[in-house]
């Protein structure tokens, strides 16, 4: 007879469910592991590119907002008001806002010669060639200013500056037709006679949803107006959901900017509560969807979708206003 001894028993019952247990603990902590680094492979980069489409965003936005109404009157409106919620449903719930921005270009000012004739306006210098016509233009004096669309003068020319004495053959004029929808002349020119002509940015920008249902930042030039037929508006970037804007006076933060305007015409001595209106900040909110689907800490919102979020928010200082409000002795900086 076989005399079998405890040593060449196999395992218990007890002891093979204990090993399991053990194996699949094991494994299942690898597994999560692996699954944890995979998803943290794919969750990063998307991280990245929404970060860095909210800060190329904030960055063109500063720029703008930064040149409004530079080297312009002080009571320009340099941001357009009535554009609070035009924009679609933003992820907190309101809608998103626009914002329109009157800011010169980077091309020379130049200077107006004698009073307009009809709807031509001539300048001292020559058109220089960084002002491509049509294009929206600023005339303005030491009291107002107004936009306008400009067009070539052709094949015509002027011999001189009226009233300019030694302005020789310096020559150079556009002619300012009627407007195109917002930006209306009146047919006689613009009812003032200016001193400074300068082609200048009408910025928009807005949220728009595209066909795959992606929020996308656009930026116009031209206050979104289509230009010789063409649209005007440019992606700047995408997986912009959100985009809420406000405006400092001396009352206090707004939600629209109102109405910037000197109370007497001309604007010799403004009072007070002209500089009140000024607007001295604007505040910038925006916030920014991950593309990338099925992400590590994704949030549902009502701007569609689940996603992985993140908010930027930058307060920025209009230099025109700044010079306004401390260049003057009686504007007051807040």
């Amino acid at each position: 007879m076989r005399d079998y001894s405890r040593r060449d028993r196999g395992f218990s019952l007890v002891e093979l469910m204990i090993a399991l247990v053990v194996t699949l603990v094991v494994s299942g902590a690898i597994f999560g592991l692996l699954t944890g680094g995979k998803n943290a492979f794919r969750r990063e980069p998307e991280l990245s590119d929404r970060q860095q489409n909210i800060r190329i965003a904030m960055a063109s936005i500063n720029q703008d907002v930064a040149r409004g109404g530079l080297n312009l009157p002080p009571f320009v409106q340099a941001f357009a008001d009535a554009l609070d919620g035009t924009g679609p449903a933003g992820a907190n719930g309101p809608a998103s806002d626009e914002i329109e921005i009157l800011t010169l270009t980077d091309c020379l000012q130049l200077s107006v010669c004698g009073p307009m004739s009809g709807t031509q306006v001539t300048t001292s210098e020559q058109l220089p060639q960084c002002m491509t016509l049509p294009s929206l233009v600023a005339l303005w004096d030491a009291n107002q200013a107004g936009v306008y669309w400009a067009e070539p003068p052709g094949a015509a020319t002027t011999s001189s500056c009226p009233g300019t004495p030694g302005s020789g053959n310096l020559n150079g004029h556009a002619t300012i037709p009627h407007g195109q929808s917002r930006f209306v002349n009146p047919p006689g020119g613009p009812g003032f006679n200016p001193l400074y002509m300068a082609q200048i940015s009408v910025v928009r920008y807005r949220i728009q949803v595209d066909a795959d249902g992606t929020p996308n930042l656009w930026r116009s030039a031209f206050g979104g107006e289509p230009v010789n037929g063409q649209s005007s508006w440019q992606l700047v970037a995408r997986g912009i959901e959100d985009l809420q804007f406000s405006y400092l006076n001396a009352a206090g933060w707004q939600n629209r900017p109102g109405i910037v305007a000197c109370s007497m015409t001309p604007c010799t001595a403004p009072t007070q509560a002209d500089y009140d209106r000024i607007i001295r900040q604007v505040r910038v909110t925006l916030q920014a969807r991950a593309m990338g689907v099925n992400l590590q800490g994704q949030t549902t919102s009502v701007a569609g979708g689940n996603a992985v979020r993140g908010q930027l928010q930058q307060e920025i200082t209009p230099r025109a206003a700044l010079i306004a409000l401390t260049g003057t002795g009686t504007g007051r900086w807040y």
